[in-house]
């Protein structure tokens, strides 16, 4: 792994652990219900992870271009940008149908152990050292997202394993492996302006063809609405790619993919905002259990910086 650069590294990020990870979980937590609604008028998979990758890039390109020159012309930065792109894409892709086929409650259990598959790879590795914070972090935030999908009917019946279900745990493997190729092979010595945009314009570009191909004529036919749900999908995605590269180069995988956890809740919370469902002590306290898990991982953050 190449060492930070200076001016990259953990101690001059200009913003902290925890406002990166509040922005990145709750951005995270709101992609889903944007992804229904597009989905609900008409925009495809396919469209909206070409159509939206391209408007992020040329967005992103635009507001670091307003600072100054960004440094593109490198062959390194691109193939970085596509190999983030396809490790992002298809797992995402896949998750579009594997939850067709199991029970929500099932699959956000499931999506809330990426931060166990992302410690264990980050170990083996060696990115990251045995540390007791880290893991109770770790079992802190599950322990919060499980008891929001966990009740008393589930506990009851059980829950039964079928192909699907096995299927679902690939994915956070997936989206650890992701997380993991995006701290150890950053491109030595590039900001995180310029990595947002090579990933995000090489996964539309990346995706056209397979679009073109499967949609043929019908790959531009949008309606109305999902062009505006489109463009807020792509301002969203926009803060969220800076939050995420900023989390990745400044703080590793493993205190990034801990904001799983907290989209867990911003889901059911915006959940209860634009669906009406009622807030109960369970949310209350998996709350607690989330923010719980941010101190201790933005403790053991300031114990390894200090190290």
């Amino acid at each position: 792994m190449t060492s930070p650069s200076p001016g990259h590294g953990p101690s001059v990020s200009k913003v902290g652990l925890i406002p990166n990870l509040l922005g990145l979980g709750l951005f995270w937590g709101l992609s889903p219900v944007m992804t229904k609604a597009l989905a609900g008028v008409g925009v495809s998979p396919l469209q909206t992870i070409t159509y939206s990758s391209l408007a992020v890039g040329i967005v992103l390109f635009g507001i670091w271009r307003a600072f100054g020159p960004v440094r593109l012309n490198d062959p390194r930065l691109w193939l970085f940008g596509l190999g983030c792109a396809i490790m992002l894409n298809i797992p995402f892709g896949l998750s579009l149908t594997v939850v067709g086929h199991v029970p929500v409650s099932t699959f956000s259990i499931v999506t809330s152990t990426t931060p166990l598959f992302g410690y264990l790879l980050a170990l083996m590795v060696g990115i990251e050292k045995p540390s007791r914070l880290r893991i109770l972090a770790i079992i802190a935030g599950f322990l919060g997202a499980a008891l929001l999908i966990v009740d008393a009917d589930m506990i009851d019946h059980g829950i039964s394993i079928d192909p699907w279900l096995a299927a679902a745990f690939g994915l956070p493997l997936f989206y650890a492996l992701y997380h993991l190729f995006a701290s150890k092979f950053w491109p030595k010595d590039r900001e995180t302006s310029a990595v947002g945009i090579a990933e995000s314009i090489a996964a539309g570009l990346a995706f056209l063809p397979l679009l073109l191909i499967h949609s043929g004529r019908e790959a531009a036919d949008i309606s109305h609405a999902g062009l505006l749900l489109l463009a807020g999908v792509s301002v969203l995605w926009v803060v969220e790619r800076i939050a995420f590269f900023n989390l990745v180069r400044h703080f590793g995988p493993v205190s990034t993919v801990q904001a799983v956890n907290l989209a867990t809740v911003s889901t059911v919370v915006m959940g209860a905002i634009i669906y009406d469902e009622p807030i109960d002590a369970r949310i209350i306290i998996s709350a607690a259990l989330v923010i719980l898990a941010l101190w201790l991982n933005a403790k053991a953050e300031r114990q390894r910086q200090a190290a």
